[in-house]
């Protein structure tokens, strides 16, 4: 999604929100550095105050809001979640600021943990409180389409119209788990294991309402592409308690996530040139099908 007058947001764009929001809560952010790659929204860390502040654009208002009530519903509800450290977002320098405590000592949940913290979270019943929106799996993935200048026209074409297959195919989707709270985004970075034991929850503007499936689909991705060796994907399925593979909606869920994954890395190629061969990569492969898809992770 574009940003307003303040120019897109990049590492240094957000380094200097992060700043200016410090400086008006009184808060020392000399040593902020910036949390995994900028995109839609940017994460800086404020290591003297442990607390994370999540930048967006106005634009992103009321996902803002939501993600900020989602996480107080999802704690008071016994699932561990990032906490808020304020109610509200802040309007800094033409841009919308979250704050958060940071999560202490985290280590990315593993295969198993990242199971049993969906199987918690599947367990709860959607909330009064907060008004879940309905799953959209392929949301914003025109604005993704958009920000992809690095790629080919012909590669832009071909996603385009992919995309659009893809929306209808989700449409005849039935799914076998019942349909109820998912977290949207389910990968093993959003979901960090810590000292005490507990996984938390992160990242959480993508929590709706949709078909359980979805959030178990991206492990099974994950293994096809080699990034859970078939022992860690066992250990997901056990601790989960199904294995999503053998739902005959398998293939459309799991084209979508490929799609969305590769429509995000693409979004990146204009301020990012070196991930162009990837992003081509991964495209070829879309169209191509292999047994198994060989992406590069952590790009």
């Amino acid at each position: 999604m574009a940003d307003g007058a303040e120019g897109p947001l990049t590492q240094e764009a957000a380094l200097d929100v992060a700043s200016q929001a410090g400086a008006e809560l009184g808060l020392a952010a000399a040593e902020r550095r910036v949390l995994g790659p900028v995109g839609a929204n940017a994460s800086v860390l404020l290591p003297n105050e442990a607390l994370v502040l999540r930048i967006t654009a106005k634009a992103n208002a009321e996902r803002m809001r939501q993600e900020l009530d989602v996480a107080a519903w999802l704690n008071d509800s016994g699932v561990p979640a990032v906490r808020p450290a304020r109610p509200a977002p802040m309007d800094v320098a033409g841009r919308l600021v979250s704050v958060w405590h940071e999560v202490p000592d985290p280590r990315m949940a593993d295969s198993a943990e990242l199971g049993r913290a969906l199987r918690r979270l599947h367990s709860v019943h959607s909330p009064d409180e907060v008004r879940l929106p309905t799953l959209e799996p392929l949301r914003g993935a025109e604005h993704y389409l958009e920000a992809a200048t690095g790629i080919s026209a012909e590669s832009r074409a071909y996603l385009h119209s992919r995309l659009e297959q893809l929306r209808q195919a989700f449409r005849s989707v039935e799914p076998a788990l019942p349909v109820g709270p998912v977290h949207g985004d389910a990968h093993r970075k959003n979901f960090a294991s810590t000292p005490s034991g507990e996984v938390v929850a992160m990242d959480l503007e993508r929590v709706s309402t949709g078909p359980r499936e979805w959030d178990l689909v991206v492990a099974a991705v994950y293994n096809e592409l080699g990034w859970y060796t078939d022992s860690e994907y066992t250990a997901f399925a056990c601790a989960y308690g199904y294995d999503v593979r053998g739902w005959e909606g398998y293939d459309t869920l799991a084209d979508i996530r490929r799609l969305r994954m590769t429509a995000w890395l693409s979004s990146r190629t204009g301020r990012e040139p070196r991930l162009v061969p990837e992003a081509e990569h991964r495209i070829a492969t879309l169209r191509s099908r292999p047994h198994r898809f060989d992406w590069t992770p952590g790009v």
